[in-house]
Formats: structure tokens, sequence, C-alpha cells
């Protein structure tokens, strides 16, 4: 059985897809079967089949969790005394598709038998007989599963399932309201244009967890936690333009994926900042490879991304206040003795929240359907029918890239001693500039960490100046019964802020680039 990944950019056959599963996996705000009933099946162009079944599962691991460390997930999933073992491996999400091998082995009982799946699948140093002794239960997903095979005129057939029940340890459980778009024949391009058409009529958002993620959180009694972008952005020296611009769109839109993800089940902030991160480096890879790559397609996305990534301008303030509010912040010690200021904080966080509904924009059509065609855009690639330097190495391009980049902050940020206000204003070219940073440094070596940490500072020392500044937004705007002594506490403080970061600067523009 295959173990290399099928070409994503061709048709695939049955052959191929009995062992690779390829699926798009989407999760509903409300109940998307009616919606699929009244405006997709009717405009359907082919024949379509409707089955239903509830589905229980048990999924299984050794009490370390080796299956799981080795990214395999083992299930037994029984329907009218039927019963079904699988084995799912470590595969492959690319903008949501889903693409990783599976292994099906029906069996009499529900009692999973890790030994009749094939022997040449698993790791060389797994003992089978010692791992199947030490299997235990530890979640399961109990659900209504509603599926329509749909075989259209082109040839291609896909399953769409629609999944409704919950994910439950013997503590807790939380609901399953999914859909699953699976090709079992033909062309991933067909795919994301269904997923298209479902997103016009259903509040849904692409999402990058399967269940098993959702179900091993809850037995390990954790939340989904945020996760940082590397430092840079993994690349080879001999990597074309089409290659690296495909690494930047994954790793952008794979953290915008995750943390919406996060934010859908915590509702922490801090998954939000990491959300918004992604949006605006996903607009800046469109920005910075669209020269480059010249398609309609990336032109439209990129007008489209511009207009999305405004609608969440208000989280920097939302950022701002979770800075003075921290407990593990730089202001602890003072705010957090002001009760006063920390509930009105409180509440201008959560008004803002509430006035800007950040669960609308995730599942709004505007999102899902970004995300899916950014996703198409890399299998399809457009651009090579129409550019002609896309295969040529992104390092012919780098170079200028960076050194424009360093002009336009040279430009910004100049010699001489800068106000509150002129930081303020820099900040956007910038934050521009380190995020071309990250997608291009990884073209060179080690060099470049000399150059970039000081730029790296100085953007933290303006989130902690943003935060100073609304702080005295507010003073002026509230009265406190010692905003006089906060009032000095504040200007004292973004004073001592500029002086470091003025010696930050000084120590930047000194810097040798790395390019």
């Amino acid at each position: 059985m295959p173990h290399n990944t099928p070409p994503m950019d061709a048709s695939l056959t049955p052959s191929e897809l009995d062992t690779w599963e390829v699926e798009l996996k989407l999760i509903a705000q409300h109940n998307p079967i009616t919606a699929f009933q009244q405006f997709i099946l009717p405009r359907f162009e082919g024949n379509y089949e409707l089955r239903q079944a509830t589905l229980k599962n048990q999924y299984f691991d050794t009490p370390e969790q080796l299956l799981r460390l080795h990214k395999m997930g083992l299930r037994v999933r029984s329907s009218n005394d039927q019963h079904e073992q699988t084995l799912k491996q470590k595969g492959q999400v690319i903008g949501g598709l889903h693409q990783r091998p599976e292994y099906n082995v029906d069996i009499a009982t529900a009692n999973v038998d890790i030994r009749l799946f094939p022997d040449d699948i698993w790791p060389s140093d797994f003992v089978l007989s010692d791992i199947q002794d030490s299997l235990k239960a530890l979640f399961t997903t109990h659900f209504h599963r509603t599926t329509y095979v749909l075989d259209d005129q082109q040839g291609n057939v896909f399953e769409v399932v629609f999944d409704i029940g919950d994910v439950a340890t013997d503590k807790e459980q939380r609901p399953i309201n999914e859909i699953e778009l699976e090709l079992k024949k033909g062309h991933p391009a067909a795919l994301f244009a269904l997923a298209l058409e479902l997103a016009e009529h259903c509040d849904v958002r692409v999402n990058d967890l399967t269940k098993a993620a959702f179900g091993y959180a809850l037995a390990n009694g954790k939340n989904i936690k945020t996760k940082p972008l590397p430092y840079i952005l993994p690349l080879q020296r001999h990597s074309s333009t089409e290659e690296a611009f495909l690494a930047a769109t994954q790793s952008a839109l794979a953290h915008w994926q995750y943390h919406q993800s996060v934010y859908m089940e915590t509702f922490k902030l801090a998954a939000l900042t990491e959300m918004v991160r992604a949006i605006r480096l996903l607009l800046q890879a469109f920005s910075l490879y669209l020269p480059v790559l010249q398609c309609a397609e990336l032109l439209q996305l990129h007008k489209a991304l511009i207009s999305f990534a405004q609608k969440w301008d208000w989280q920097n303030e939302i950022q701002a206040i979770r800075y003075l509010r921290s407990r593990k912040g730089p202001f602890n010690k003072r705010l957090t003795r002001e009760q006063a200021l920390m509930g009105y904080l409180q509440g201008r966080k959560e008004g803002m929240l509430n006035m800007q509904a950040p669960t609308e924009l995730i599942f709004s059509t505007e999102s899902t359907q970004i995300q899916l065609k950014t996703a198409a855009l890399m299998f399809t690639k457009p651009w090579q029918g129409v550019a002609k330097a896309y295969d040529a190495r992104v390092l012919e391009h780098a170079h200028g890239w960076l050194s424009q980049g360093w002009q336009t902050v040279l430009q910004a940020l100049p010699g001489k001693r800068l106000s509150v206000t002129q930081y303020l204003s820099a900040e956007p070219v910038l934050r521009q500039v380190l995020r071309n940073g990250y997608m291009l440094a990884g073209l060179f070596d080690e060099d470049r960490e000399g150059f970039r940490a000081p730029w790296i500072d100085l953007a933290l020392g303006l989130e902690e100046l943003n935060a100073l500044v609304l702080l005295e937004e507010v003073l002026a705007q509230t009265d406190l019964d010692d905003k006089h002594d906060l009032q000095k506490w504040t200007q004292d403080k973004i004073a001592a802020l500029l002086h470091v970061m003025e010696m930050t600067r000084k120590v930047a523009l000194g810097a040798d680039t790395y390019w």
C-alpha cells in the first residue's frame, strides 16, 4: 500500500483513493442539511444517493498514547451490529484538505485487534502484541450521519457527510456539527468547487482538526492551545518562486485555520490574535508574490483578502487591552491594584467583542470562501499558464525585495530621535518588512539572526507602546480616583520605553544586512 502522497494536481483514481482519504472538513454553526437540500441538490447536475446511519465509535490508545505520538488514530466503528476497525496514519492538511493513509478491517465484534492490519504499515520498533495488550478506550464519538453520494457529469464522485452528535469521555463532552466532503473519484478542484457552493448557503468554517483531535483534548483534560509561528519559514536556497509562495501561503493558511478552531473551542483572545496575525501574513504573501505570479485568480483573492483583513483592525485594541490586563505583563504590579480601571477595560473589551462579533466573521461566507479559494489556488496553480518566472529561483527576487523593504524602513525610521506618533506611524511598514523577512530569511545563513533580532525587539516594543497610548486615552476619558497619579505613571513608562526603543533602533540601524 502506498505511503507517499498522491499527486494533488491530478485526477485521483479509485485505487489511489482506496488507501488515501482525501476530504475537506467543515464545521457548521447551525444545521446545514436543510440548506444543502434546498439550494445545492436542486442545482446539482448528476445523480445522488442518500444514506443515513447512527454510528458509535470508540478510540483506542496505550496509556502513554503511543499511537498519538506517532500521528496515528485507531477506532472501532459500530452500526447495526456491524463493526469495522480503522487506522489512520499521518498525512497532510493543505488549506483544509485532509489527505492521509487509512486502513479498514471488518471485525466480528467491537473488540479492537491491531494485528489484523497489514504488517508493513507499522513502525519497525512496534511490538504489536505488547501494544495490543495495553490498548484501552479513551473517548467516544457518537453521531447521526446523513450521507449524500454525488456522481456528477464530469465523472467526479463525492460523499457529502453531515455528522451531528458529540465527542465524549467519562467526564466531559463537546458537540459535533460537522460536514465532510470526501473525494471518492476525480479531481480535488471539483471538491473545492462543491465546498464553495456549500459555503454560499451555510454558515460554515474550514476545520483542520479531526474528531480524534478534539477527543484527545477531552481525554487529556486540556484545551487545544495556541501555537506561535516558527521564527522563519524553512526554505532551501534552490527553492523556486512557486515553491516559496506555496510554502508561505500554506504556513499562513494553516495558522489561520488552526487558531480559528482554537478560538471557537476556548474563546481565548490569544487565539484570535494568532488568527489575525496569520490573516495579515497571508495578505503579505499575496502582496509580495503577485507581481511575479501574475494571474487573475490571485489578484481577485488579494483584493478580497484586503477587504476581509480590514474587518479585523479592531483586534489591535483588543490586543492592547490584553496587554494592560495581563497578569504576566510588564504593568501587572501597578495596574492590577486599580480595580475600577481593570473593570473599565474589561467592559470595553467585552463591548467591542459583542459589537464586532468575531464568531460571525469566522463563520462568514467571505472568510470561508477566501480560505477555500486560497487552498484551491495552491492545487490548480493558475499562474503556470500566464506567468514566466514562477519556476525561477526565488533567491533572484529575494535580494531586491529585502533591499526595497529595508529602504522603506529607513525612510520610516530615520536616524533622528522619534516621537510616539512617528513610531506608531511607522509600525505598519515595519511589520510588513518583518513578514517579508519571515518568508525569505530561510534562504540565507545564520547571519540573519543579528539583523532580525533588534527589529523584532522593536516590534515588541511597539506592542507595549500601543498599550500605553491606549491607557493614556482611557485615563483622559474616565474619572478615576487616582487618575493624575496614573497619568504621571503612564507618561513615565512611555518615556522610559521610548528610551529603550531608541537604543534598540540604533542597534538595528547599525546591523549588517544578511542578504
